[in-house]
């Protein structure tokens, strides 16, 4: 008696469309896992399409690759939108599902690129004040340019504010 056994089809004879997206989810983190991408990379991927899939379920849809449109990514990203969510945060959902949705392709999932032509969202610029020259004056001024610390603490100040490095830019750390 054989037990368990597996039906073997060819690729071409299975039905792409009623894939469970779920799944392909699941093989898509296990392909970035394999080509190395970073655990913080493949969290986001999964918290951003997990949800995708939730609310494709939640509208009537069974979660297959059928359901995966441009309509249906619009849907989810302006019910994202209403929630609140800052538009740097909506722009990495869009972008997650326009990887997937090239992974899709490059694996033979679907025939094209289904978002290939979805934009991404706008995100407001977020515009910094340079400081003013008295500002810049008393930073300076703080420091002793005799002492070695001093010094220093000049240089790293002047590369900085002459080439308008923030700290998170740059590992440059200067002590002020």
């Amino acid at each position: 008696m054989i037990r368990g056994a597996r039906v073997c089809r060819r690729w071409q004879d299975i039905e792409m469309a009623d894939l469970e997206l779920r799944k392909l989810v699941e093989h898509f983190s296990q392909s970035n896992r394999a080509e190395g991408k970073s655990p913080k990379t493949v969290e986001w991927y999964e918290e951003t399409l997990i949800p995708f899939v939730a609310y494709l379920e939640l509208v009537g849809g069974e979660g297959r690759l059928s359901e995966f449109s441009v309509e249906s990514v619009r849907e989810f990203i302006i019910r994202e939108q209403v929630r609140a969510l800052s538009p740097h945060t909506i722009q990495g959902k869009v972008r997650t599902l326009k990887v997937f949705s090239s992974w899709l392709h490059a694996e033979g999932y679907t025939e094209w690129n289904v978002l290939a032509n979805v934009g991404l969202p706008k995100v407001p610029k977020k515009v910094i004040d340079p400081l003013r020259d008295d500002e810049i004056e008393k930073l300076v001024a703080c420091q002793n340019p005799l002492t070695a610390v001093g010094c220093r603490n000049t240089a790293i100040l002047t590369t900085l504010l002459g080439t308008g490095l923030r700290e998170r830019e740059g590992a440059v750390r200067a002590q002020v």
